[in-house]
């Protein structure tokens, strides 16, 4: 048998399905690495319709990223954003910092083509978040739609 160093997911202010089972395992220890933590991308504010988004990329097919999912995960980011606005800091800094705040053993690993995003995501280390902030975004109703389509879930056991 081989220790555990560190276990993988994706987690983030949208996606809270490592709270239920994963999370409340007593283990020490044990590093956990969310990845997608801006969900892939909507957490950063950036995106304010499906037109934001390219013909050619893959989440034209996500559910979460498709008509009235679209519009309804929406109300996430705006708390997100209005977070941000608090403590002047982007959206995307702020659900770094949340994911930060829910530990020492937390390290997010998000994606990104461009230094000045780096250089962002980096800063959100520094980010302290109040105890209601906190509460705030903990309360937030996770994500509508499914995180993957049938396609690539269909591919994911293989």
């Amino acid at each position: 048998m081989h220790p555990v160093a560190a276990l993988q997911t994706e987690y983030s202010p949208s996606t809270r399905d490592p709270e239920v089972e994963l999370l409340p395992l007593p283990v020490s220890g044990i590093g956990f690495v969310p990845y997608s933590p801006l969900g892939h991308g909507f957490l950063t504010g950036q995106l304010t319709s499906p037109a934001d988004i390219p013909d050619d990329d893959w989440r034209k097919t996500n559910p979460r990223f498709v008509g009235e999912a679209f519009e309804a995960n929406l109300r996430l980011v705006d708390e997100v954003r209005a977070v941000g606005a608090e403590v002047d800091t982007t959206p995307a800094q702020v659900a770094l910092a949340w994911l930060l705040a829910q530990g020492e053993d937390v390290a997010p690993i998000p994606g990104t083509r461009r230094v000045a995003r780096v250089e962002e995501n980096t800063a959100a280390d520094g980010v302290v978040l109040t105890a209601d902030q906190l509460a705030r975004l903990d309360a937030l109703t996770p994500a509508t739609g499914e995180r993957h389509n049938e396609a690539n879930v269909a591919s994911m056991d293989r």
